[in-house]
């Protein structure tokens, strides 16, 4: 149950439903998931170890929260560990890894155009667990998949903040070219377009971070204005 319930939980972090800093309500989540408090305690504490909720004494467990140092350095160790998943990946894919990722890429030109960013999320998941199972390293892929599970919130922010325009070619492209080299069995170059592929991810964040941040102060001054 607790392992079920860490899933649902971390579900609702990674669908945007709870965002960086949004506390847990224990008696919230046992009513929503129809258990007691005490295996959702035992969820938040899996889900604290893996860095993606912050336990506080004395007061709600919450989203866990980046400062822009943080964010900087997380999204640069995660583009390392990408990195390399995709290195190993283009010359360690058996055939049924090389059509599931054909697949994929098919799939994502259809959803780009149709400017589907749920279902460009859901790819996105998919194609980059392609690739770390495809590192044929289970110490680099628990580490991989540990990793995106601490920043999730912020790089998925860019699909499903409903207040942004998101560009779904741009992440198409990256994922396209990646995929183009690994096929190639090119390490060197499937790496490379890996880490340009998560530091745009990161300047994309930080450029929406920017103009929140504008709006907001903007209309702080207008209401003072007043």
């Amino acid at each position: 149950m607790p392992h079920t319930l860490r899933q649902q939980i971390a579900d609702l972090v990674l669908n945007g439903e709870l965002k960086p800093g949004d506390r847990l309500d224990e008696q919230s989540l046992a009513d929503r998931f129809g258990v007691s408090r005490t295996p959702i305690r035992e969820a938040v504490r899996q889900l604290a170890a893996s860095g993606l909720i912050e336990i506080r004494p004395r007061r709600s467990a919450v989203v866990r929260s980046f400062d822009r140092t943080e964010l900087n350095e997380a999204f640069e160790a995660m583009g390392e560990i990408e990195a390399l998943c995709a290195s190993r990946a283009a010359v360690r894919f058996n055939e049924a890894e090389r059509l599931r990722l054909r697949a994929l890429i098919a799939t994502s030109e259809d959803i780009s155009a149709r400017a589907d960013r749920s279902a460009a999320l859901e790819m996105d998941f998919e194609f980059h667990g392609l690739l770390h199972d495809g590192a044929r390293n289970w110490m680099l892929k628990a580490v991989a998949e540990e990793t995106r599970l601490k920043i999730t919130p912020y790089s998925t922010a860019l699909y499903i903040m409903e207040d942004y325009d998101a560009d779904l070619g741009t992440p198409h492209r990256q994922h396209r070219a990646i995929a183009d080299a690994v096929l190639a069995g090119d390490a060197d170059l499937a790496g490379s377009l890996m880490r340009e592929h998560i530091a745009q991810a990161l300047i994309s964040l930080q450029a929406f971070f920017d103009k929140t941040a504008a709006r907001g102060t903007a209309r702080k001054q207008k209401g003072k204005a007043r």
